[in-house]
């Protein structure tokens, strides 16, 4: 629950947090406690249309008065502020609310298996040979065009290099 004192240290003095969390899928309770005479104040946010409905709220405020906000279920993590205007305008103060992810459920604990099972290995494939050709064939190619400067060396060793990527990129495919 978060607290926002009204006339505490002076006519329509406002103090609220620097800032409050909240996760999605729960409701942010503001408390608002009021010090002094009644008053009017006005709950406002102008960037919170991601993380709520809440826009705009007009409340009268006696001694005590809890507003809630409720966060949406398919809310993102980020922030948003709530501005709190007391005194026709004259005085304003604002927080911030951050919306965190909500944390993971614990996974069950599976019951102790028989036997401690192998580690899943991951299946590499070993470079085929056309692909090692074509790496080696681009490699003298640029070797030759380095001496030469011929550029049709050049262009021909990058095409033997472009064809190897493709043909292990096919071979990792299927």
């Amino acid at each position: 629950m978060t607290e926002i004192q009204l006339n505490r240290r002076g006519i329509n003095s406002i103090e609220v947090p620097d800032e409050v969390e909240a996760t999605p899928g729960s409701d942010l309770v503001l408390r608002i406690i009021n010090h002094g005479s009644p008053l009017h104040i006005t709950l406002a946010s102008s960037n919170s249309s991601a993380f709520t409905g809440f826009f705009h709220e007009n409340l009268y405020v006696n001694r005590s008065e809890e507003f809630v906000v409720p966060i949406r279920e398919n809310a993102y993590p980020g922030t948003f502020n709530i501005e709190v205007i007391a005194g026709y305008g004259a005085k304003r103060a604002e927080f911030r609310v951050v919306v965190r992810e909500r944390a993971a459920p614990e996974p069950e604990l599976p019951e102790a298996p028989a036997a401690p099972a192998a580690p899943a290995r991951e299946r590499r494939l070993p470079p085929s040979f056309p692909v090692i050709l074509l790496t080696a064939g681009a490699l003298v190619l640029y070797g030759l065009w380095l001496v030469y400067r011929v550029d049709l060396l050049n262009a021909a060793s990058f095409a033997a290099l472009l064809l190897g990527v493709i043909l292990a990129w096919l071979r990792q495919r299927s």
